[in-house]
């Protein structure tokens, strides 16, 4: 159930999340999206939905869009905070992990990154020693 919960905020807050979700679970435009009685995963949902298709080219954008990245991290934040290892994993590895795939995903990132999901991230450079942030997260 939280799956089918999740997915409906990130539509909510996300709309632009929408059609990469319809090409990947095949369906028609406006067709209901499965749920988690059926092959819903939100490992799926967000590497598929969010990351690959929305947030990574807002990232990558010489001019970034910060009212989508402001969503997108609003929205993994409220993921975050549903506070079960599913959600927390699923954001960690999907979501947070990604921001290391290219160095202008986590330098364009770092004003969006606050609240909740701000500490992990912090750790996850000091734990990899990524160059330049050795010591975490600037401050705010």
């Amino acid at each position: 159930m939280i799956t089918d919960d999740i997915l409906a905020r990130m539509l909510e807050t996300v709309p632009e999340t929408r059609p990469f979700l319809e090409e990947k679970y095949e369906l028609g435009p406006g067709e209901a999206l499965p749920t988690s009685d059926g092959e819903l995963s939100l490992y799926v949902i967000l590497l598929d939905g969010l990351v690959r298709p929305v947030l990574q080219p807002a990232l990558a954008a010489p001019e970034g869009d910060e009212d989508l990245l402001r969503r997108c991290f609003g929205f993994v934040e409220e993921v975050y905070a549903f506070d079960t290892e599913l959600t927390r994993g699923a954001v960690y590895f999907q979501v947070l992990e990604s921001l290391l795939d290219a160095r202008e995903y986590l330098v364009n990132a770092i004003p969006f990154l606050r609240g909740n999901i701000r500490e992990p991230v912090s750790k996850m450079l000091r734990t990899y020693e990524v160059e330049g942030y050795e010591d975490g997260l600037p401050p705010l």
